[in-house]
């Protein structure tokens, strides 16, 4: 498989979540959940699957929190 995609341009909402997140989850945590929310044979998020509703197109939003929680932390990175 190729590189893993980049996330897609960050809105307020997920930059938000994601700063709130941050501080308080550890990288190990975000690794976690990068790793559980990656997509399917079907291109569907593996993480999002549940009983009674399709899971969505991958890249979900959670992915996409945890790649800008990824970006806050590295350094010299500012909004």
């Amino acid at each position: 498989m190729g590189a893993p995609p980049v996330a897609r341009e960050s809105n307020d909402q997920i930059h938000s979540i994601a700063e709130v997140l941050a501080a308080t989850m550890s990288a190990s945590a975000v690794r976690h959940i990068l790793s559980e929310h990656s997509p399917d044979a079907t291109g569907h998020c593996r993480g999002c699957r549940f009983p009674t509703t399709a899971a969505p197109v991958w890249p979900c939003r959670l992915w996409e929190i945890g790649k800008e929680m990824e970006r806050l932390r590295q350094p010299g990175t500012r909004r």
